[in-house]
């Protein structure tokens, strides 16, 4: 049995510590593998190891309860042996051992287990068979079993495979400094290596310029910083695309080479040293695509017979480009004038361009050109609408490259536009007596001048300029509007945005409270009075919208005079306003207008006994908008009474005393002489004049009419009180 040492001796032994053994030495399970240094101590392996029989626990200051704990050790001598340490379970059950096995190869001869935990307790079942390959240990709760395999030469490559193991969750290699060692954690499944070599193997070092490379560019990668410890590298190994096949072997550090293509790979450098120890080196690198792309774009998507159009062809590299041209491909008998050619020379019979100098990387090239469509005459064999287009080709030399042009290559040709084509290529005429005209070469934004123009057009129901006499309706204006307003080009999706909640609200105030519109009544000079009232539409919207239509549908042959539009448009012919602008979130516009019902319509006459009714029209509207499309009808008050006279509390109000006659002009407060001319009326039990059924002031009544009069309360509001009446035949 090796004896206990005390702590302060330990740490006395520790202090001077010879220099670790020369070579290299390395762990590795799976993916895991870790250059190692032998722990160097000053103490035999006995002492270092050092075990109590009457404690039952290991001394080893780097035992781990739960953990195989393995290293190597390098003795004063300069010895080299390999350490298993089982340490103790935190958690022991009375009477439940625990365990591990192993299978061992590669053991180097000459080297066995030199020291066997507890050889004088050993448990029956313990193993230590090298010449088999096997080992076992069992031990008891509380207790640490191992074992010290050695010595080993500098020359080693043993393999530990984990068996049943119970009681032990980790695996454990320490390494470096004995005083604060590092640890590598492994598995307690997969097979641990410990290899150790006399040779060092070299050292990789590896720069890959560019940094961020791309296809087809010769891209240098130097492993000049790569060396060997105790020698010189004599061979590097390339694999560039990390397939496992060597493609080139060089003595030389610095290599280069060229992707076809682009995408993720892992280089692996192999560094052969001059005694045939190879290190392995693994670099992923990741090449961008060859970024060359040539996009064209046209002016418009409807072109007419003898009209011009733009091409914009925009080339953009992300690399040096040499030897460039472009080449395209347009519809036979059609006229082109170049208009940017981007510092290429342009060759018109052929429609080519070619680039004199180089395309400097993260540049873009741009050749505009013209098209000219063939008058209508030349087109006669054609059937329009028809569809042409170009096709085209961008090539480099170096690197080689062949790109085809992508975005817009078609246009149809037709010998009318849509109005939305037409309003986004138009030309608003700017003085009186002028006409609008298209210039197709124009973007497909709408402008401001444009939206504008559009606006006018619906107002006054004016054809498009040529759209073969297409009108604007409201729904367009709304799609135009929304266009404009969100800087979309119009052969574009317009942006997706929240729905919103749009509220509409109507308001009527009638000329007689009361009573609604009043026919019948003229002044002096036999203009009609009480045929008019005003009506309020308040919007509102939560979210932003572009463009805001209203409809209001009226009664035949009412008026509609507009008082207060509040930035919409109105157009009389439908009763329709349109705002060409943007509605922001919590903004409310204000819509009033005017309503002036035609004197002779006719009204319903009121029964001869009950109730009074009322002739009554309806007001239906909808408010909708352009984008996002959201529709919602128009709530608050939509009913208009009408009637040819006035209930005698209505007429004693509007009594003119003066004149002993109605003034419709008059307020909804009752005054004092109306009070006694309604007295009058009471007293001589006489109807009132234009009060429907001949009224005439009752009792109630004319109490009424004083208690009003001494309240000043009006007399379509409810006196203090008062019940509410269900049927009025006053």
């Amino acid at each position: 049995m090796v004896r206990k040492i005390s702590l302060w001796a330990l740490a006395a032994l520790l202090a001077t510590v010879p220099l670790a053994a020369q070579g290299y030495f390395e762990v590795q399970q799976g993916s895991v593998q870790v250059a190692i240094t032998p722990l160097v101590g000053t103490q035999p392996i006995e002492a270092f190891y050092s075990y109590d029989n009457t404690q039952f626990r290991s001394l080893c200051p780097l035992v781990e309860s739960d953990a195989t704990v393995m290293f190597l050790y390098q003795d004063p001598t300069g010895q080299l042996y390999l350490f298993i340490i089982h340490g103790p379970n935190s958690a022991p059950v009375q009477g439940v051992n625990s365990s591990a096995q192993f299978m061992i190869q590669g053991v180097p001869a000459g080297a066995d287990f030199v020291l066997q935990d507890d050889p004088a307790n050993m448990d029956p079942n313990d193993v230590y068979n090298v010449a088999a390959g096997q080992l076992a240990w069992v031990w008891a709760p509380a207790r640490t079993d191992g074992g010290v395999l050695g010595p080993l030469a500098l020359d080693f490559d043993i393999t530990l495979t984990p068996g049943i193991i119970s009681g032990i969750q980790r695996i454990v290699f320490k390494y470096g400094d004995i005083n604060a060692p590092q640890s590598v954690e492994l598995s307690i499944t997969d097979p641990v290596a410990i290899k150790g070599m006399a040779n060092q193997p070299p050292v990789a070092s590896l720069v890959v310029s560019p940094a961020e490379p791309r296809a087809r560019q010769e891209i240098t990668f130097d492993a000049s910083a790569s060396y060997d410890p105790d020698g010189q590298i004599v061979e590097y190994r390339w694999d560039f695309n990390g397939d496992g096949i060597v493609d080139l072997t060089s003595t030389d550090p610095v290599v280069r080479y060229t992707y076809p293509s682009g995408g993720s790979f892992n280089v692996q450098l192999t560094l052969v040293d001059n005694v045939g120890i190879p290190t392995v080196f693994n670099y992923p690198l990741y090449v961008s695509a060859i970024t060359v792309v040539a996009t064209r774009s046209i002016s418009t998507t409807t072109a007419l017979p003898g009209y011009t159009f733009r091409v914009t062809v925009r080339i953009h590299t992300d690399q040096d480009l040499v030897g460039a041209g472009l080449e395209e491909d347009i519809p036979v008998g059609w006229e082109i004038t170049p208009v940017e050619n981007g510092g290429a020379v342009f060759k018109r019979p052929t429609t080519q361009w070619v680039f004199l100098d180089t395309i400097r990387a993260g540049t873009d090239r741009v050749i505009t050109y013209d098209l000219t469509v063939p008058r209508a005459e030349l087109l006669t064999a054609v059937r329009l609408p028809q569809q042409f287009c170009i096709t085209g080709i961008f090539q480099a030399k170096v690197p080689d490259i062949v790109v085809e042009v992508g975005g817009e290559s078609c246009v149809q040709v037709n010998d009318c536009l849509s109005v939305l084509e037409a309003v986004a290529h138009m030309i608003p005429a700017r003085a009186p007596g002028e006409e609008d005209r298209v210039d197709l070469r124009l973007s497909e934004s709408i402008s401001v001048d444009q939206l504008l123009r559009a606006g006018e057009l619906w107002r006054t129901e004016r054809p498009v300029v040529a759209t073969c006499g297409e009108r604007i309706d409201l729904e367009t204006l709304k799609l135009i509007t929304a266009y404009a307003e969100a800087c979309v080009p119009i052969d574009r999706p317009l942006p997706e945005m929240p729905v919103p909640t749009v509220t509409a609200h109507r308001t009527i105030l009638t000329p007689i409270p009361c009573e609604g519109v009043v026919l019948g009544f003229y002044d002096p000079a036999g203009q009609p009075l009480g045929n008019k009232f005003t009506v309020k539409v308040e919007i509102t919207t939560d979210q932003d919208v572009y463009g805001v239509g209203l409809d209001e549908d009226l009664p035949v042959g009412w008026r509609v005079t507009p008082l207060q539009n509040d930035g919409f448009i109105y157009k009389p012919n439908g009763t329709q306003w349109a705002l060409t602008d943007t509605l922001r979130a919590g903004d409310m516009r204000v819509i009033i207008y005017e309503v002036e019902v035609p004197p002779t319509t006719t009204v319903e006459a009121p029964p001869p006994e009950g109730c009074r009714v009322l002739s009554s029209e309806q007001i239906v509207g909808r408010v909708d908008t352009g984008q996002p499309c959201v529709e919602v009808e128009v709530a608050g008050q939509n009913r208009v009474d009408l009637t040819d006279c006035l209930s005698v509390l209505v007429a004693i109000s509007r009594w003119d005393v003066a004149r002993d006659t109605i003034d419709l002009s008059l307020s909804d407060k009752i005054t004092f002489q109306q009070v006694q001319r309604a007295i009058a009326f009471w007293l001589q039990d006489e109807p009132v004049p234009r009060t429907c059924g001949d009224g005439k002031v009752t009792y109630e009544l004319m109490k009424e009419i004083i208690a009003r009069w001494l309240t000043g309360y009006p007399i379509c509001e409810l006196l203090p009180g008062a019940a509410l009446e269900y049927c009025e035949d006053r």
